[in-house]
């Protein structure tokens, strides 16, 4: 039964990464490059927006899932030693992913909640520099999301 629980919850933590990482991946590499061109600039803050909107709900949902099959694969990994113990390769790793990630979380609060830069995006004034700055984001968001994958990767050879 625990060999169930914990391939169900890795299964589960991969699927809410390839939500989460894998959206701003996309965002960086496939949709930006296209809805990110002047000619496209009216209609992009609203495309921008849509998107942001229908996916708002997959991105709470996987931090969800991360946090509940995180706690759980952290306990019953061999590697894991107690709170605030670092004396391992995996659990400086873990730290550091950690703290990565929650740097995306307070990029994602700042750029979203703070600077506002989806509604930005679609006004007549603006639009241009909210635009730059939302390129800005999705690109660190992406990079940092690939370098938690890598550090995960790293910290199962271990």
């Amino acid at each position: 039964m625990m060999q169930i629980l914990v391939a169900a919850s890795a299964w589960l933590h991969s699927l809410a990464t390839i939500v989460f990482i894998g959206f701003y991946l996309l965002l960086a590499l496939i949709f930006l490059p296209i809805l990110g061109n002047e000619e496209m600039l009216k209609t992009t803050g609203a495309a921008l927006s849509g998107i942001s909107k229908r996916s708002r709900v997959w991105i709470y949902i996987s931090m969800l899932v991360f946090i509940v099959t995180g706690v759980y694969l952290t306990f019953v990994d061999s590697n894991y030693r107690g709170i605030g113990n670092f004396s391992n390769p995996w659990a400086i790793l873990m730290l550091i992913k950690h703290i990565l990630i929650l740097g995306m979380l307070g990029m994602g609060f700042w750029f979203n909640a703070i600077l506002r830069v989806g509604p930005l995006m679609s006004s007549n004034t603006g639009a241009s520099q909210a635009l730059s700055r939302f390129r800005w984001y999705v690109n660190a968001m992406a990079i940092i999301g690939v370098v938690v994958l890598f550090l995960t990767a790293l910290s199962q050879a271990q």
